[in-house]
């Protein structure tokens, strides 16, 4: 088992406050024997102006808060994932509209040694039409909708982070939450744990986030840790916060506060973390009394997200993983194998079936 830490923490419009609050986070964390971080969606700043919003981002390779969190990682030796706003290079903003300040909202996984492992763009934007959002807290009046004016969608599903000791690790983000696609596919690439870093609505969060970071855990059988923005970032806005860590069998390893929890809703929430042990063991467990993955029927309703196997930040393995091997295999001997996943040389996916093909 390796001691993971989790945590919440409430972002204002300075990067340097909140830079200076996640790198406390971390040598807190460190100091109490986590191996790794896991930061909240937005840890780098959350503003209510859309510029500023804009002039705050910064590119991935210059990103002033990316770059500190890499240096305390190395410094401590710990990996530390966190979401950001990420500001799009040349090439890519050549593909907005003119004038356009959109950013990319991201997840970064940082190595034990100071290097980005991956980045993961958020492919499902927070476009919703909330009709009591403005009755989330006192003193709380703008709901928070329509996502795609400020943030870029993301096109690729990064291949699992291997984090070593602790896991395969899938990243996602926030509304990600609710597309069981994204779930099955990271499932299908190898991931261990889902990590989902959130800055959930108060209404939301009050009627739904617990319940379906459960269901993710159970559903998916993974481990699940869903670091959040808690309390009042301004007079104009709250997030729910209530960071949560399941097991893959549903069991609750650790919950910190929800704004519900706060002596004062109108103001920020403390940073804090939990402390968990995770063990791909245990992984491996709930998935050989529960065998799912064996048991789906892709020759009656095909393979969820097939070509998404050839997407990746790394180019992906010209042969089948050990576990997608391993998944034909049982899948075959046990009768489910109407469907078969390679990928041909050229990376592109091929998704052959019994009676037709499948997308």
């Amino acid at each position: 088992m390796v001691l993971v830490a989790c945590a919440q923490m409430c972002s204002t419009d300075s990067v340097a406050h909140n830079l200076a609050m996640s790198v406390q986070l971390a040598r807190d964390a460190a100091a109490a024997g986590a191996k790794a971080l896991f930061l909240p969606e937005a840890s780098d700043y959350i503003a209510n102006d859309a510029h500023l919003g804009y002039l705050l981002a910064e590119p991935l390779a210059t990103h002033t808060y990316t770059l500190g969190l890499q240096a305390v990682a190395k410094e401590l030796g710990i990996y530390i994932n966190a979401g950001i706003h990420e500001r799009p290079g040349s090439n890519e903003a050549n593909s907005e509209e003119p004038g356009s300040e959109r950013v990319y909202n991201t997840h970064v996984s940082i190595g034990p040694d100071g290097r980005i492992l991956s980045f993961y763009r958020k492919l499902h934007l927070f476009d919703v039409q909330l009709k009591d959002a403005a009755q989330e807290i006192p003193g709380e009046k703008l709901p928070r909708t329509g996502e795609h004016r400020r943030i870029i969608p993301g096109s690729v599903i990064p291949t699992p982070v291997d984090m070593g000791d602790i896991g395969r690790v899938g990243l996602e983000i926030c509304y990600d939450l609710r597309f069981p696609e994204l779930h099955i596919i990271l499932r299908r690439k190898g991931a261990d744990i889902l990590t989902i870093p959130s800055a959930f609505t108060v209404p939301t969060g009050r009627a739904h986030w617990y319940t379906l970071i459960r269901s993710v855990a159970i559903t998916y059988q993974v481990y699940v840790i869903a670091a959040a923005q808690a309390g009042a970032h301004s007079p104009a806005r709250s997030s729910w916060g209530e960071a949560l860590v399941f097991d893959p069998w549903g069991v609750e390893l650790g919950r910190l506060p929800s704004i519900d929890d706060a002596a004062d809703p109108t103001e920020p929430m403390p940073p804090q973390f939990i402390l968990v042990d995770v063990d791909p063991a245990k992984v491996e467990s709930v998935r050989e009394q529960i065998p799912l993955e064996i048991q789906k029927r892709e020759d009656i309703y095909g393979v969820v997200g097939a070509d998404a196997f050839a997407a990746g930040v790394a180019q992906e393995p010209q042969q089948p993983s050990l576990v997608e091997r391993i998944w034909q295999s049982l899948t075959g001997l046990l009768g489910y194998g109407g469907v078969r996943l390679t990928t041909s040389p050229s990376t592109e996916p091929i998704v052959a079936a019994e009676a037709g093909k499948f997308h």
